[in-house]
């Protein structure tokens, strides 16, 4: 288990991270979310032990000591690769500073696995975002660490290797990993995590259980469709909390009956179809902080 007890950042007159407390239990994915610039990777960067926190304490099973290197696999939003050597000789150096045993296997494995068979002495400037992105995620479980803790890891994939990178993460949590990442597309995690944190400007929303938060948090709305498309921008739904997109008025139902709600449209418009959509993580997120400022 990780525990983060009340740590903060500040740089000059800015709380990078103000008092954050997060539980991270073993064996299970931990989403770390919200908007660029929230805090996230200072804290992963904490968490990391690559900067130092102003108050505040980080806790691995129990001890403030960080675990040895071998048992924790990083991978940074920034690139940290050498442009000029290959993609072999990347993953051959990387595994012998580790001491990987059956390293040359273990790499042919994972290349072939990312689609990177063929691109074993291409020099890794000559490779996509995509593909230097891929790369970097092999080194960080190439070791088999314990600990995986990944900083925007979807960034550059495109969808097809994004639907890999949570099949290997769903994979490797069932071996009884430890996954912490964050990001800024929450649509994209929604059905991956185990847990989240949601923070905003530095500082928690909130945290725990996502299937909790969404039973809890999740403020039910009608999605409704009209016979005519014109009528979608009809003032009968003025009289609700809406929205409009993607061809549908989604209501929020907080205040009103669902009945209600179609009684006084029938009386304006003609209905197409009416059915319950529960909001997203995302849409959570912005509830909550909305709610915050008010």
């Amino acid at each position: 288990m990780i525990e983060i007890r009340g740590i903060s950042k500040t740089y000059g007159s800015i709380a990078a991270v103000s008092h954050l407390d997060m539980t991270i239990q073993p064996g299970r994915i931990y989403g770390f979310l919200g908007p660029n610039g929230a805090g996230k990777t200072t804290a992963i960067r904490m968490l990391m032990n690559i900067i130092i926190p102003d108050e505040g304490e980080i806790i691995f099973e129990g001890s403030n000591q960080r675990p040895p290197s071998n048992k924790i696999g990083y991978l940074p939003e920034e690139r940290g690769l050498y442009q000029k050597i290959s993609v072999l000789e990347t993953l051959q150096y990387f595994a012998h500073l580790r001491s990987v045993p059956h390293a040359n296997d273990k790499i042919k494995a994972n290349l072939e696995r990312f689609d990177l068979g063929s691109r074993v002495q291409s020099k890794v400037s000559e490779l996509s975002k995509g593909n230097q992105q891929k790369l970097q995620f092999i080194n960080t479980i190439l070791h088999d660490p314990q600990y995986i803790v990944l900083d925007e890891p979807f960034s550059g994939l495109d969808p097809v290797n994004q639907l890999l990178l949570k099949e290997i993460l769903e994979e490797m949590k069932q071996a009884g990993k430890t996954i912490v990442f964050s990001s800024h597309q929450m649509d994209q995690v929604e059905k991956l995590c185990d847990d989240v944190a949601l923070i905003n400007q530095g500082q928690l929303v909130t945290s725990g259980e996502l299937s909790k938060i969404m039973q809890s948090e999740g403020v039910q709305r009608l999605q409704v469709k009209t016979v005519k498309e014109s009528d979608l921008t009809h003032e009968c739904f003025s009289a609700f909390t809406s929205e409009r997109k993607n061809g549908s008025v989604f209501i929020d139902i907080d205040g009103h009956s669902k009945q209600e709600i179609i009684a006084t449209l029938n009386k304006s418009i003609d209905l197409k179809s009416v059915r319950v959509a529960e909001l997203g993580l995302e849409e959570i997120f912005i509830h909550l902080v909305q709610g915050a400022k008010s």
